[in-house]
């Protein structure tokens, strides 16, 4: 396998001349072991596709005729449990929670009681056992196994390997026995160097090590670790896993937020005979400055793809596209899918890159690349969108969200779960 060399890894890496002889050794050890040149090549390479794919995004909306998708209103369906039969569920559950964990310090939380500190297991006001959302959901999925007498299984994705998530969600899962679940996995996502705008490995001191800057691979690499060998017992995918247990379809939720009840049945019941399923909410208006993503069709020639198109590409065509009905926008992203397991076996999402993100305070902002979720929608030959009402769910952001979603849960009646399992 190739090696860095000091001549080499000085042409890559930001300012490696300038640190100490010693400095320079512990590096050049770290990267080979950890980052070796072809992972550099490797990362470097879905860079560029992930640049190259926004041109081509801007193009393609330029060039096509947008259309509303296809959708089905949650008003219109049953939600019975029994429909979730041959559905597993993934939780997404990496994100640190920097911006909860800085609004609760600010509100006198002490840092001490913060340790091993993430945002899905940060306990809800008033739930037992201090449950947070992860907990909670679980529970939630146990409960609809009891009522519906199937078995669904559950992925929970964490953060990168080493990462306080991978870390802390393993062992609470182990410590409440799956919190009832009869098959339930755990499995880390990937990382990716976060290169500079002109494609250098930059550094940060972590702990007086000095290390690479990485970031998660964006919120479709928890979809893309699904298809990796070896995460799952018998050294299968966790989507080759989730067929040998008799379930073809997965519905993707965030750890992070609560759900009524009735929402995966839903999302079970709008998904039926199509491959893949975006939920999205109605607009009643769509301003220019509306920031979330959109669910469009785009047709070209006799070939029609639906699609999220982001606040940077979206035109007023865009925001001028109104449902049969006369009364709605287009729907925006809610980050809930559900898909044949068969369309990611088949197929990889495309790389994504994000708007310019700060990567060092003194050096230029440069965009971050990985997966999108929703472009798993694009593999879709059928795809729908579900529309739902926002009092469904509610998502944890900061402190301010707190109380409020511990209400909401009440109301949705997930506490009671959490008493029902600490009994």
């Amino acid at each position: 396998m190739q090696q860095w060399t000091p001549a080499s890894l000085a042409s890559v890496v930001e300012e490696f001349d300038s640190l100490p002889e010693d400095r320079q050794q512990a590096m050049l050890q770290l990267m080979n072991r950890s980052y070796p040149p072809s992972l550099y090549e490797e990362h470097r390479a879905k860079r560029s596709r992930a640049l190259a794919q926004t041109d081509i995004a801007r193009k393609r909306v330029a060039g096509a005729l947008q259309q509303f998708p296809p959708f089905i209103p949650a008003k219109d369906l049953q939600a019975a449990p029994d429909s979730l039969r041959g559905y597993a569920v993934v939780f997404t559950a990496g994100g640190e929670g920097e911006r909860l964990k800085t609004s609760l310090l600010k509100r006198g939380i002490p840092a001490a009681s913060l340790h091993g500190f993430t945002k899905a297991t940060y306990g809800l006001p008033g739930f037992p056992n201090r449950f947070g959302t992860l907990q909670v959901n679980l529970l939630m999925v146990s409960s609809l196994c009891r009522k519906s007498g199937i078995d669904i299984p559950v992925i929970i994705t964490t953060g990168p390997a080493g990462s306080t998530t991978a870390t802390v969600i393993p062992a609470l899962v182990e410590r409440h026995c799956n919190f009832g679940l009869k098959n339930l996995l755990v499995i880390h996502q990937e990382e990716r160097l976060f290169l500079s705008s002109d494609e250098r490995i930059v550094l940060h001191e972590v702990g007086g090590i000095l290390k690479p800057i990485t970031h998660p691979d964006e919120t479709g690499g928890p979809l893309m670790k699904l298809k990796k060998p070896g995460v799952a017992p018998g050294g299968m995918s966790a989507l080759e896993w989730l067929e040998g247990l008799g379930c073809p379809r997965t519905i993707v939720v965030q750890a992070t937020a609560l759900y009524d009840q009735t929402l995966l049945p839903l999302t079970a019941s709008a998904l039926g005979t199509h491959d893949c399923l975006g939920a999205g909410i109605l607009r009643d208006s769509f301003p220019t400055s509306d920031p979330y993503g959109t669910f469009v069709s785009l047709k070209t020639g006799s070939q029609t793809v639906t699609t999220i198109l982001e606040q940077d590409v979206r035109n007023a065509r865009t925001r001028s596209i109104i449902d049969p009905s006369g009364r709605f926008f287009l729907p925006y992203n809610t980050g809930f899918y559900a898909f044949r397991n068969r369309l990611l076996l088949d197929n990889d999402l495309p790389d994504f890159a994000t708007p310019p993100k700060e990567l060092r305070p003194d050096l230029p902002r440069a965009p971050k690349t990985g997966y999108a979720a929703i472009d798993v929608i694009t593999l879709a030959n059928d795809p729908i969108i579900l529309t739902i009402d926002p009092s469904l769910f509610g998502v944890l952001k900061n402190a301010d969200d707190l109380e409020r979603l511990a209400t909401l849960g009440k109301k949705f009646g997930l506490d009671r779960l959490c008493t029902d399992f600490s009994r």
